[in-house]
């Protein structure tokens, strides 16, 4: 009996732990994805300013 509730202690541990690191890295990219998009975006503007430039002084 003993040995059944330990491994359901753990098995709770890893559960809980795991749900830890994913509300945790949810968090994260919640930070993170905005100025991601941002930076991205501008990335995005230039390159297609410069082809947009290089095809009209042509």
């Amino acid at each position: 009996m003993g040995n059944l509730l330990a491994a359901t202690t753990v098995t709770e541990a890893f559960g809980t732990a795991l749900t830890q690191v994913q509300t945790d890295a949810m968090e994260f990219i919640a930070q993170g994805l905005p100025i991601g998009l941002a930076i991205m975006g501008t990335i995005l503007a230039i390159t297609i300013g410069v082809k947009a430039f290089k095809r009209f002084a042509k």
